[in-house]
C-alpha cells in the first residue's frame, strides 16, 4: 500500500513535457476560483490515475487531468509514468532510455506516422488530411503493458480532446531490432507475473476468472 501511494504522489506531481504543468494545476485552479466572478462560468477539476501495468519488475501509470473553467468545453492533460526495477530499486524510465540513437528515434516517429495514416486517424484521415507529417516533438508520453509500448498523444496533437486519449500500441515484437536492446524494459521482458488494465475488458475478465481463496 505504501509503495502504491508513493507512485501515486510521484505521478501526481511529476514533471511533464506538455505545455501545462500538472504540478501547478491545483494552485492555478484555486486562484482562478477566488479571482473570478461567480457568474463567469462553473468550475471543475478532476485527476484520475490508472495502473496500466503492475508487476514485480515494471510498474506503469497513466494520469489524466481534466479542468473546466469556461465554455465550450474543458481542457486536459495526459501523463505517463513507468518505473523499472534496476539494481533492486524502482527508477523512472524515459523514452530517451528506450530509443537512444537518431535512427531508433526516427523509427518510432515513422512507425507512429504510418499507423496514423494507415488507419486514417482523425487529423491524418480523409481526402484532405489536416496533417501529413508527425513531428517527433508530439511523441513524449508513454505507458507500457505486458505486450506493447503505448504512445499517448497530447490533446489536439493528432485528434480532438473530447475524443481522446489518442494512442498507438506498438508490440514489443516490432521493437526488437529498433530500440536499445539493453534498455530497462527490454531487459525485463517477457513478463509472466503481472496485472494489466490498459485493456479494461480483458482486465476485469481476468479478475473474474481468478479463483477465490476460502476465508478462514
Amino acid at each position: 500500500m505504501k509503495l502504491l501511494l508513493c507512485f501515486f504522489l510521484i505521478a501526481l506531481v511529476g514533471c511533464s513535457n506538455d505545455s501545462r504543468d500538472p504540478s501547478s494545476t491545483k494552485k492555478d485552479f484555486i486562484e482562478t476560483l477566488f479571482n473570478s466572478e461567480v457568474d463567469d462560468s462553473p468550475f471543475s477539476m478532476s485527476y484520475s490515475l490508472r495502473t496500466v501495468l503492475f508487476s514485480k519488475k515494471i510498474i506503469s501509470l497513466f494520469g489524466h487531468t481534466d479542468v473546466y473553467t469556461h465554455m465550450p468545453h474543458s481542457w486536459g492533460h495526459y501523463e505517463g509514468k513507468t518505473y523499472c526495477k534496476i539494481n533492486g530499486k524502482f527508477k523512472e524510465v524515459f523514452l530517451n532510455d528506450l530509443f537512444t540513437t537518431p535512427e531508433q528515434k526516427e523509427f518510432l516517429r515513422n512507425y507512429c506516422e504510418n499507423d496514423l495514416k494507415q488507419h486514417s486517424y482523425w487529423y491524418f484521415g480523409g481526402d484532405e488530411p489536416i496533417f501529413t507529417h508527425l513531428d517527433a516533438d508530439a511523441i513524449h508520453t508513454f505507458v507500457v503493458d505486458d505486450k506493447s509500448l503505448i504512445i499517448v498523444f497530447s490533446p489536439y496533437a493528432v485528434g480532438n480532446y473530447v475524443d481522446g486519449p489518442h494512442f498507438i500500441e506498438i508490440p514489443y515484437e516490432d521493437l526488437k531490432k529498433h530500440w536499445n536492446p539493453k534498455n530497462p524494459i527490454a531487459s525485463l521482458l517477457p513478463l509472466t507475473d503481472f496485472t494489466s488494465s490498459w485493456d479494461l475488458e480483458n482486465f476485469y475478465k481476468k479478475l473474474l476468472e481468478q479463483p477465490v481463496e476460502p476465508t478462514r
